[in-house]
């Protein structure tokens, strides 16, 4: 009778354990949408120890000009493909002004209301921040990626900044591969890499919760694994608004006249040298 009556407490408090763990492991979820509703409602559930990430190209900016809008591409792909087959064959410096006019084009909002959405969580004491997978630093006549961004953010009423003034972010932070400029972080590392540094370098900040707006799966992926080896609740959202917004009627063979144009920008400075 004592043998079973010890059996049966040593199965409950299993049981128990189980249910505990259950309870308290970390929380993972990724969600699709094309609603900023959706992301607000998320975002909703945010608190002071709530890290939220936004990325830049086809989350928050997207080029004004449509020959370099993102949903074009699965229509256009051919010529974009044979685009990239030609850049490739061009002399380094030449690839590099035809990078310069590509980024000079000038960009709009994905979404008009994101700013305030942005500026909501800053008001509530939320960290928000831009993780980009993009360079920086000089590219042809641009003297700094990160400035040129930034201050195109700002225009548009976003400043990641601003969650950032009393955080001391140490130098030794900045990589040739990976920067913090203003509440903005340019890397060429996988995302998930540069994010686990920038965490090592603000140990003051204890997050235990990231909400990561991206419009890549993988990166995603990559983060929510990260935040499961750091024991932090992860929310990801594959945001893909660029594909489902209204777009005026497109002449395609306006979009390969587009492309040829920018070559022969290249080529006439390489000359005028």
């Amino acid at each position: 009778m004592l043998i079973r009556l010890i059996s049966a407490t040593f199965m409950v408090l299993c049981l128990f354990g189980c249910e505990f763990a259950r309870e308290n492991r970390n929380h993972q979820e990724i969600i699709r949408t094309d609603d900023l509703e959706t992301i607000k409602s998320v975002c909703d559930e945010a608190d002071s120890q709530t890290l939220v990430i936004f990325d830049m190209d086809n989350v928050l900016t997207e080029p004004t000009e449509r020959a370099f809008q993102a949903d074009l591409y699965p229509k256009i792909g051919k010529i974009v493909d044979q685009y990239r087959e030609q850049v490739k064959k061009m002399s380094p410096p030449d690839q590099e002004k035809l990078k310069g006019a590509q980024w000079e084009i000038p960009v709009c909002l994905v979404d008009e209301s994101m700013p305030l959405l942005i500026r909501s969580l800053q008001d509530r004491g939320i960290k928000v921040l831009m993780l980009t997978a993009n360079p920086h630093g000089r590219i042809a006549n641009i003297d700094s990626i990160e400035n040129l961004c930034d201050a195109r953010l700002l225009a548009l009423g976003i400043d990641f900044g601003k969650s950032w003034h009393s955080v001391n972010v140490k130098r030794r932070f900045d990589t040739d591969l990976t920067i913090f400029y203003k509440g903005e972080v340019f890397t060429l590392e996988s995302k998930e890499i540069a994010l686990k540094r920038f965490l090592e370098h603000i140990p003051e900040q204890k997050f235990q919760k990231i909400i990561f707006v991206d419009d890549k799966r993988k990166n995603l992926e990559k983060v929510k694994n990260l935040a499961e080896k750091l024991e932090m609740d992860f929310f990801g959202i594959e945001y893909f608004r660029v594909f489902t917004k209204n777009r005026p009627k497109t002449d395609f063979s306006l979009m390969k006249e587009r492309f040829e144009q920018l070559k022969k920008v290249v080529s006439s400075k390489t000359k005028s040298l």
